[in-house]
């Protein structure tokens, strides 16, 4: 007789450590599957919410092409219920050289996804 074994595979999906690794090296083309159709996203220094996985996804897209060779470290996080609470750094190059940038993600998710996020950061950083 042969054992079967009743574990399953990890479904695919939005985590802490999938964050941590995404930001190690962001590649835009992997945002859309652990997104909601309808995510919203809150950035500082927008007028209005991002929404959609196309927007959201450029958005993203366009973090990557202005700051080549960033990579974003994990500090702490906390979950409550379906919120998640990220305090990460981010280590990047701009004009002026390299520097460090701390900030908070607030990710609302819904199953395996995102469907809403909140990023806070000192805007101050990219002037």
């Amino acid at each position: 007789m042969t054992e079967q074994s009743t574990a399953t595979a990890p479904q695919p999906g939005w985590s802490v450590e999938m964050f941590e690794g995404f930001w190690s090296n962001p590649d835009p083309a992997l945002v859309p599957a652990v997104l909601t159709e309808d995510v919203v996203g809150h950035w500082p220094g927008r007028d209005e919410p991002v929404r959609g996985r196309d927007d959201y996804t450029a958005c993203i897209a366009a973090i990557v092409e202005a700051l080549p060779g960033m990579r974003l470290e994990v500090a702490e996080h906390a979950q409550n219920g379906e919120f998640v609470f990220i305090r990460w750094i981010l280590h990047a190059s701009g004009a002026h050289g390299p520097f460090e940038l701390t900030g908070m993600d607030r990710v609302r998710v819904r199953g395996p996804q995102v469907a809403e996020n909140v990023i806070v950061f000192d805007t101050a950083a990219f002037e």
